[in-house]
């Protein structure tokens, strides 16, 4: 482990405003009071410990022990990640709806994309130094609150708008890295939704991403995560935001383009429809705390899930 439970405890703080932020956490029991959101992050954390495969074969028809062990024993046969952890085999099976065919398929591209791009999917320790540093730049934060119909919401955005400081590979490396310890500990979740902060994106980010590598990485985003993605939310978009699409239109395939939702700074109220107010931090316009307090939790939650996370 990364860290102990302990380790994400959350210092009370007699403040009218965290008041409201406390009350918009869903605790389902977990915690009350000044400890709430930090019981959300720590039950996350407690699931990864204590997950089973008999447990998640009992809340989840879709898939039969029998379908693990295949795929199980046709990723070893294959050599491809042939030390596998349930879990992740569980999450591929979760993520293609039982579909053991489909779940090898994404299995390839996870296993291919991973082990051709090592300047993100290598050295990810959530305390090296360049994960640390692309966390300078940007927010990458798991959202404490779920959607209504259960989806795990995270959210992504600028933390320092200077485009020289911007490194696109370590900024993927931190994104997967978050979403990666996520799946860990709730590999068969309903869906995830994701938020990109288009506010205070420049076209000098775009150049910065160059061409190869984000042709891999939406490859894998499309075909090799083993998730299932329900809806992308670009927020505080801008005229730009059309000559990002053109750029990015040639990696993405209709399929994924039909899951995104442009939202303007005036035009919240759409995505408050889609992702509730309680679910969002204050900089939307939610009840959560801002992303810089939302940052620290999910930090607190990724260095206790660090050992955990495949690598």
């Amino acid at each position: 482990m990364g860290g102990s439970r302990d380790a994400v405890d959350v210092q009370e703080v007699d403040d009218p405003e965290q008041d409201q932020f406390e009350d918009a956490v869903d605790t389902s029991g977990s915690g009350t009071g000044a400890d709430a959101i930090g019981c959300a992050f720590r039950d996350m954390a407690e699931a990864a410990r204590s997950w089973t495969l008999d447990g998640a074969l009992r809340d989840n028809a879709e898939i039969e022990r029998s379908q693990v062990n295949a795929l199980r024993s046709w990723c070893q046969e294959s050599e491809i990640l042939p030390d596998i952890a349930e879990p992740l085999l569980v999450a591929f099976l979760h993520c293609s709806r039982g579909d053991l065919e489909q779940a090898k398929a994404v299995v390839r591209v996870y296993e291919s994309v991973r082990s051709k791009t090592p300047e993100v999917f290598a050295d990810r320790s959530f305390h090296s130094e360049e994960v640390q540093r692309a966390k300078g730049v940007g927010y990458f934060c798991v959202l404490p609150n779920k959607t209504p119909e259960g989806y795990r919401v995270i959210v992504q955005a600028l933390r320092d708008p200077d485009p020289t400081v911007f490194v696109y590979s370590s900024s993927s490396k931190a994104q997967f890295l978050t979403m990666d310890a996520v799946v860990r500990a709730e590999p068969t979740a309903p869906g995830y939704v994701c938020v990109f902060d288009m506010n205070a994106v420049q076209m000098s980010h775009m150049w910065a991403w160059g061409i190869r590598l984000p042709r891999k990485v939406f490859r894998y985003l499309q075909e090799g995560l083993p998730l299932r993605m329900q809806r992308i939310h670009f927020l505080n978009t801008t005229p730009l935001m059309d000559r990002v699409m053109r750029m990015l239109r040639p990696f993405i395939r209709k399929e994924l383009q039909s899951i995104f939702q442009f939202h303007t700074a005036d035009d919240m109220e759409n995505l408050y429809k889609m992702i509730p107010q309680d679910c969002l931090p204050e900089n939307y316009g939610g009840f959560l705390p801002p992303l810089e307090k939302l940052q620290d939790y999910t930090d607190k939650f990724l260095a206790e899930m660090n050992n955990m996370i495949p690598t």
